[in-house]
């Protein structure tokens, strides 16, 4: 059995050769299963292991993480006496008095008549079982059934939290000079080289790598750096009824349209970052828009004393040069009839052209004082903004923007549990016929013009499958497919070349670096897409994981989330904001297990919940649920009754 789960790890590219001889020995010393000896030694990440396994014994899994910080009621641990927890190292975390279900997580869910002894012993009329690695569960029972406050802590410094080692899986690409063994992660003194024959050393490092590609990349901080601006900029904006969350509902709108038309990551965040700033500083009384502009010019003086108040305020912070130039340039109409320059067309930054015609939209459909005198119908708004396009707005993003709120790009972002394919090629033309036959076969689909895209959709783990053209030349792709098989989190990632070498040793090459396989650049974009899409379905049958889905009541009603969660049986959290209040819903197999809003639990949260007209939502298809079910309600007739009360 232990070879077996080896080989099928090193086909998954979960782990080299290498690393499964070095636990199969670590194996003989402890007793303990392969996959733990993998993920105690490093070799594997814990999140990627439990995936793949929870996929093969069909059930889902608990990462050490959850343990460490799940709240576990004291009548669901008295269910199981600790000694038993111990010996058969299993832990419970939830129960369901009305069914009587209690779940469990298990070092080895595959073990039908420990199942059938805790339901025995528990007088359970069924016992669902997780998947957790043993030390994450021998440590989460020393926290819950003793108490004990740094049970975790050991984790952290080594085992299962530790940063794993990158391994080689088989079939990568491997420097003949360099010695076959599995190497620790270089540190920042290791030396990358592409050059132009491709040629460098296994061990590839990161930031080396996107220097070598060209590419600058943002710290972990510029994400805490837009949260950040996320929390500050909603809580100012909340004594605003009418524009309550407006500058977040602009921002991630904005970066999901310039993801959409192919801006760089980098300039996709510095619009997220000027679209959380851009109304800072300004009269609360008024929201000067270009439509506000356009239908009153003598606004356009107070708009020019008001427009760089933003900029004045974050003086200090030193923000990007390129925010303070979308900031400056929002009022800039794409015929150049706009302030404070009359730049016109392209010459206008994509992100403020982006943000002008996202916060014009919202400015229609939630402001009563908008140019029109009235709250307009979504629809309404969106066939103003196309009647504008080409005058005030850029007819490119106003699509994009149409495209969004049709609903259907989040519907299938939905019903594919967030899970993405990512197209890079120089190319438009190619890359826009790939991309158009992808989401003909319902799947969701990123087009980028660089690397730099690709590798960003990497490093944030939002890639389910990358296919990346021969044009960008053999050098660059080796160096990214030596930088995807070295990442834990990413080594069994699909990577297509759509393209194929005509010489037998450059086809080598790449196959040795890791990429998957190839396909045809034969100006038929439907035959490419069958091989990408066969790809993606391999990737998420070996337990490939979901994304976290963001997006709105506004993008989608609350009834076609519900049916969609429902007829697809989805299971995960969904947690619902509207203003100040929050409320969450835990989906198990279609089913709403558990649900809390404000005072509500239950049902009536539930119904709260789905009755708001207005609310941000994100559902998170990994999540399992940690806390005592209080309700039992299958969503598709939930979905049923909803749209039999709005006929």
């Amino acid at each position: 059995m232990a070879k077996r789960l080896g080989e099928r790890l090193i086909e998954a590219g979960l782990a080299s050769a290498e690393a499964i001889d070095q636990a199969l020995q670590h194996q003989k010393i402890t007793g303990h299963r392969l996959g733990d000896c993998l993920v105690e030694l490093g070799l594997v990440q814990e999140t990627a292991l439990l995936r793949f396994l929870a996929t093969e014994f069909k059930t889902r899994y608990v990462s050490a993480d959850k343990l460490a910080k799940a709240t576990i009621p004291p009548e669901v641990l008295d269910k199981v006496p600790v000694r038993m927890a111990e010996a058969q190292c299993f832990l419970p975390i939830a129960y369901d008095a009305e069914r009587k279900i209690l779940s469990v997580v298990m070092a080895e869910p595959q073990k039908t008549d420990l199942v059938r002894e805790i339901a025995l012993v528990t007088e359970m009329n069924e016992v669902f079982p997780f998947i957790g690695v043993r030390n994450a569960i021998q440590a989460a029972i020393k926290k819950h059934y003793y108490g004990d406050p740094t049970a975790f802590a050991a984790l952290e410094s080594g085992g299962v939290q530790a940063l794993p080692r990158p391994s080689t899986p088989s079939g990568a690409y491997r420097d003949p000079n360099e010695p076959s063994r599995v190497t620790a992660m270089p540190d920042v003194s290791s030396r990358t080289s592409v050059s132009g024959s491709g040629r460098s050393s296994s061990r590839v490092n990161p930031t080396q790598l996107r220097e070598a590609l060209g590419v600058v990349r943002g710290s972990v901080g510029e994400n805490d750096f837009l949260e950040t601006l996320n929390i500050m900029v909603s809580l100012l904006e909340m004594p605003r009824k009418d524009f309550r969350s407006h500058s977040a509902h602009v921002a991630r709108q904005s970066a999901l349209i310039a993801r959409r038309i192919g801006v760089p990551p980098r300039d996709v965040a510095n619009t997220q970052i000027a679209a959380y700033l851009h109304d800072l500083g300004k009269k609360p009384e008024r929201h000067l828009t270009l439509p506000l502009l356009a239908s009153n010019p003598d606004l356009k003086g107070e708009a020019k004393r008001y427009l760089r108040a933003p900029i004045k305020l974050f003086e200090t912070v030193h923000l990007p040069t390129q925010v303070n130039s979308l900031l400056a340039h929002l009022y800039e109409a794409f015929d150049g009839s706009g302030i404070p320059q009359g730049v016109k067309g392209e010459d206008i930054p994509a992100g403020a052209r982006i943000i002008a015609a996202v916060d014009a939209f919202l400015d229609y459909t939630r402001n009563p004082f908008n140019p029109m005198g009235r709250i307009l119908p979504k629809q309404e708004a969106l066939d103003t903004l196309h009647a504008q396009g080409g005058v005030l707005f850029d007819p490119v993003v106003v699509d994009a923007l149409i495209t969004l709120q049709s609903g259907d790009l989040l519907k299938q972002r939905v019903e594919t549990d967030g899970r993405q394919i990512f197209i890079a090629d120089p190319d438009e033309a190619t890359r826009t016929d790939l991309m158009d036959a992808v989401s003909r076969m319902g799947l969701v689909v990123q087009a980028v013009v660089k690397l730099d895209g690709a590798i960003d959709a990497v490093l944030a783990n939002e890639a389910d499958t990358v296919t990346v053209g021969l044009g960008y030349g053999v050098g660059d792709l080796v160096a990214l497919c030596q930088f995807v098989r070295a990442r834990p989190e990413s080594a069994s990632l699909p990577v297509l070349v759509l393209g194929e070498p005509t010489d037998a040793q450059t086809k080598d090459r790449l196959l040795q670096a890791g990429v998957t396989g190839f396909v045809p650049n034969n100006g038929n974009p439907d035959d490419a897409a069958v091989i990408i899409r066969g790809a993606y379905a391999d990737r998420v049958e070996q337990g490939g994981p979901g994304h976290v889905v963001r997006g709105s009541f506004d993008e989608l009603a609350p009834a076609e989330l519900v049916r969609i969660l429902g007829s697809g049986r989805k299971s995960g959290k969904l947690q619902i904001r509207h203003g100040p209040h929050e409320g969450l819903m835990q989906v198990e197999r279609g089913r709403v297990v558990h649900a809390v809003y404000a005072d509500k639990k239950g049902e009536p949260a539930v119904t709260g919940l789905l009755a708001l007209p207005q609310a941000e939502f994100q559902f998170d298809p990994e999540s399992v649920l940690t806390e005592m079910p209080n309700v039992d309600k299958d969503l598709e007739v939930l979905a049923r009754q909803m749209a039999a009360a709005a006929a």
